[in-house]
């Protein structure tokens, strides 16, 4: 008897002491939890904000490979030869031993990437909204909402979505569409998951380790239920 009563006593100071080390993150997984719940993903993605879009190559006047061929360093080894497009306009791009480099497919020149002139008028095609051009702004170094390869170009819309468009320097492809909701949707989930950093990582140490002490809590919280409720003797009625 004395062995059971110490049983639930132990027991019992597990769940307090579990409820007090992880009492604000379960507050924190059900607030971001119940947060996230209530938006579809395609909206959360900003799909809605803008399109992306296929530009039709412009095949005129376009340089023979081996005028493309004749700016890859020499003695290289080349690996492959292909002709993309750039908003349009033709691109060859050369992958060897040496690296890789991209020729302009109309003039023979080194491909310096798409200008902020071209940047501004993929942007407006692509944009769904009824906002304006507030900044365009070429990143090296990847902003908070953009967490992927750097230089990116970033274009910012004045309107009620707070609405951030990515293109990349060299297609001109619409890389992301990054929203308030976006970044709000984000903030909940770096909460969630407990990666404050990268905001991507589901394994860390201390996720497993709160995570463990939120089983404990709830498991001997359920101990503590069935011991009160049906195995801890009644008591008697007074005569």
């Amino acid at each position: 008897m004395i062995a059971k009563h110490k049983f639930w006593r132990v027991l019992t100071r597990v769940h307090k002491w579990s409820a007090l080390i992880i009492g604000t993150q379960i507050i924190l997984w059900f607030a971001s939890g119940f947060f996230m719940s209530f938006f579809s993903i395609d909206k959360v993605h900003g799909d809605h904000m803008a399109l992306e879009k296929q530009w039709p190559l412009q095949i005129e006047k376009i340089i023979p490979v081996n005028e493309a061929l004749a700016l890859y360093p020499k003695g290289s080894d080349v690996n492959y030869a292909h002709l993309r497009s750039a908003l349009g306009s033709p691109v060859w791009e050369i992958e060897g031993s040496a690296g890789k480099i991209q020729v302009n497919g109309q003039d023979g020149n080194v491909w310096q990437g798409v200008s902020e002139q071209q940047v501004r008028e993929a942007a407006t095609h692509y944009y769904m909204g009824k906002g304006e051009i507030t900044t365009v702004k070429k990143f090296d170094v990847a902003p908070k909402d953009y967490r992927k390869e750097v230089p990116v170009w970033q274009v910012v819309y004045k309107d009620r979505a707070a609405t951030r468009l990515y293109i990349s320097p060299d297609t001109g492809e619409l890389i992301n569409v990054r929203t308030r909701l976006w970044r709000a949707f984000d903030f909940m989930w770096m909460l969630h998951i407990m990666d404050y950093k990268e905001r991507d990582n589901i394994n860390l140490w201390w996720l497993k380790l709160l995570s463990f002490c939120a089983l404990l809590f709830s498991l001997s919280g359920l101990g503590l239920i069935i011991h009160r409720v049906f195995l801890r003797p009644k008591p008697r009625k007074k005569a």
